[in-house]
């Protein structure tokens, strides 16, 4: 989506790609895994789904950099 910006991004996914009709804010999820927070891949789509919707709402208030680490760190019951 165009015209949204994050304020707060502890792990520096967010990043902008140029697109024919401007600007797109995105957010990485390899740069969580760089920070070592989770294997992306490992993780299932809805959870990768969740995790850069915190990404994208992180302001340090709503959504923390806890929240951030909670949702990479997800794991299946029993595991």
């Amino acid at each position: 989506m165009t015209g949204e910006s994050t304020t707060h991004d502890p792990f520096r996914t967010r990043d902008t790609l140029a697109t024919p009709q401007g600007q797109v804010v995105l957010f990485r999820l390899a740069r969580v895994e760089e920070a070592g927070l989770a294997r992306i891949g490992e993780l299932p789509f809805s959870i990768r789904v969740l995790l850069e919707a915190v990404l994208r709402n992180c302001d340090g208030f709503q959504v923390t950099e806890n929240d951030i680490r909670n949702v990479a760190g997800w794991r299946p019951a029993g595991v």
